[in-house]
């Protein structure tokens, strides 16, 4: 929900910043580009982080890190300015869905497991909808940078996780063993052939997902003759 609410804040507001920047649609398109490459690279770098250093630290410090990045979007003045923001801002995004995920597949029984995740998944709808909530009512009223200060609020939950969220037993007998690489080689060889399936499936559904998703909260608040349908739903002019 959280890492929906921060990282939608860009589509919300991406009316405002065409103008603001005087960006192309095509710049426009690379800069969320950016922060979906930099998602995948953050999802690896802080799954071995979690396999490392545990479940919690790491799904407090991507939060962290999204958050503090889609705030700094608003300080932006440049392109180039807004692009390291968003990539940086991708890192903790990657992160937060694999560590999070992760921490609820080990936390759950095996018989709610599919359960937990189901919600957890789900709850992105809940997330687009707050960032759609703040934008509306922000918008009409202030700066499209102060969206984006908003985005710093998920950031105060890392302190009840790190204080009130305990470590996955699975987790911490795994860091208390040592792991037998010969076994993880057959783990991963045995795996390999349904990670391929499933990796290609959500290739296609997120690339569908996101080019449209990207794309709609602006393609209805632009004007028709710039190619949108010149709604004003989100008090955009």
């Amino acid at each position: 929900m959280l890492d929906a609410f921060d990282v939608m804040l860009y589509s919300l507001v991406l009316t405002s910043l065409l103008t603001a920047f005087s960006m192309s649609k095509s710049a426009a398109g690379w800069l969320n580009t950016l922060t979906l490459v930099a998602s995948a690279i953050g999802s690896v770098l802080f799954g071995v982080w979690a396999d490392r250093w545990g479940r919690r630290r790491m799904l407090s410090a991507s939060i962290l890190t999204y958050s503090v990045f889609t705030a700094a979007c608003g300080l932006s003045t440049t392109i180039p300015a807004l692009a390291v923001c968003r990539f940086l801002l991708g890192l903790g995004m990657g992160g937060e869905w694999n560590t999070g995920a992760a921490l609820v597949a080990e936390t759950w029984p095996s018989a709610w497991r599919g359960r937990a995740m189901g919600i957890v998944q789900g709850s992105w709808a809940i997330g687009y909808a707050l960032g759609a909530i703040v934008a509306g009512a922000i918008l009409p009223r202030a700066s499209w940078r102060w969206v984006f200060f908003v985005g710093i609020l998920p950031a105060i939950l890392t302190f009840w996780i790190r204080h009130g969220v305990p470590e996955p037993e699975i987790w911490k007998e795994h860091s208390a063993s040592k792991p037998d690489p010969d076994l993880k080689r057959r783990l991963w060889k045995a795996a390999a052939p349904k990670l391929a399936v499933l990796l290609s499936m959500n290739t296609f559904g997120m690339f569908a997902w996101w080019g449209l998703f990207s794309w709609i909260p602006a393609y209805l608040a632009l004007p028709v003759d710039q190619g949108g349908r010149g709604f004003q739903t989100l008090g955009v002019t």
